[in-house]
């Protein structure tokens, strides 16, 4: 009799505790819009029922790097910015090294080039070849396919299914890195998603791939939940400081701020990197910077700083060559390192045409032809 109480005391707890539970979920989402994503497998789309919807947002693929441009992309886009909704756009990556990624970043810039997008932009990985890399390099390439998207100044991220995002992305160092995840999980096939809470593993939860929307009315559409109001607008590239990696040193780029993110690419001694950001972390210091036509991060603590943005925009100059002075031979000295390729190569193309020539010389100038007036305060 004691074992039967026990056991039903068992069960009345347990039910409480999925009521309690169910109850709590809804109340967690704070924030929330509904969105759908659409590809040329939606066919023709009734525009102005779908803006009577409750969705707010599409999510539009652009395409695949196998086969080129989604057929309806331009002509869904248009449909979008017809009805007003909020845009975003995804591109199904089937890269499998480091290089193809870059080119994939490139591909999905030219497809966002030129249009507004009010939601974040997307590399879709789902591709089976793609899970042989391992964990740690897909997601080292992914991070450097995103950091040349964002570098670009679009908000970016990863779509995925909870498979991979588990098994075979690092969703935790992803999220650290300052990126949006988009995740695909399905609990059914009709599913209310205020009944569960995915907040605290994505920005976007695509809770179903067997929706129903008007203005849709010949395929299934895949529903969304946004956890946040999204209203994203492209940013512009900032000037940064120009930093030097000392002669016989070499620096690697990393996919983030520390030294648990994968490389990405080796940069040779006496190359001048423009940094657009700082971060520290514990006691290095780390800065975002562009090279090879990657963009990551590399740690500054051996480096030296030429010069940066002081207050008011004001020109800041340093001592070059750390003889206690702020000079011309600091000029002379940069002068000689532009013109100067060594052994190990060297990549100072500081106006960015690709030649080290006398032009570099001059645009260096440029930032330091008040130099005598800055000497000695």
């Amino acid at each position: 009799m004691v074992k039967k109480r026990r056991f039903v005391k068992k069960i009345i707890s347990s039910v409480l505790s999925i009521i309690v539970s169910a109850s709590c979920v809804s109340s967690v989402v704070q924030a929330y819009e509904y969105g759908v994503d659409i590809s040329r497998y939606q066919g023709d789309i009734s525009w102005d029922e779908l803006g009577k919807s409750d969705m707010r947002f599409a999510i539009l693929r652009v395409g695949t790097t196998k086969y080129g441009e989604d057929s309806r992309f331009q002509e869904y886009y248009s449909g979008t910015r017809d009805i007003g909704i909020k845009t975003g756009a995804y591109l199904y990556v089937s890269a499998l090294t480091l290089e193809e990624f870059r080119e994939s970043a490139q591909v999905f810039l030219k497809y966002l080039d030129g249009k507004e997008w009010e939601m974040p932009v997307y590399i879709d990985l789902e591709d089976n070849e793609q899970t042989l890399l391992g964990k740690k390099k897909l997601t080292t390439y992914a991070l450097a396919a995103m950091n040349i998207i964002s570098d670009a100044g679009y908000t970016t991220g990863i779509y995925s299914n909870k498979n991979w995002f588990t098994n075979y992305l690092d969703r935790e160092l992803i999220e650290k890195a300052g990126y949006e995840i988009w995740w695909a999980q399905y609990p059914g096939t009709l599913v209310n998603p205020l009944d569960y809470d995915k907040s605290d593993v994505c920005g976007i939860w695509q809770y179903s791939s067997h929706g129903k929307v008007p203005g849709i009315p010949y395929a299934w559409v895949d529903l969304n939940i946004a956890y946040k109001i999204y209203n994203e607008k492209k940013k512009e590239p900032s000037e940064g400081e120009l930093w030097i990696i000392p002669a016989k040193l070499k620096k690697s780029m990393y996919a983030g701020a520390g030294p648990e993110y994968g490389e990405i690419i080796n940069i040779p001694p006496n190359t001048i990197l423009e940094v657009k950001d700082k971060k520290r972390i514990g006691t290095a210091l780390w800065g975002r910077v562009s090279f090879g036509g990657f963009n990551g991060w590399c740690q500054l603590d051996d480096m030296t700083c030429i010069f940066s943005e002081g207050e008011n925009d004001e020109t800041v100059f340093y001592d070059i060559n750390i003889d206690g002075f702020i000079d011309v031979k600091d000029i002379i000295d940069m002068n000689k390192f532009i013109l100067s390729s060594g052994a190990e190569g060297s990549a100072s193309d500081i106006n960015g045409d690709g030649l080290i020539n006398i032009l570099d010389c001059q645009r260096l100038r440029s930032y330091i032809v008040n130099i005598n007036q800055s000497a000695n305060g």
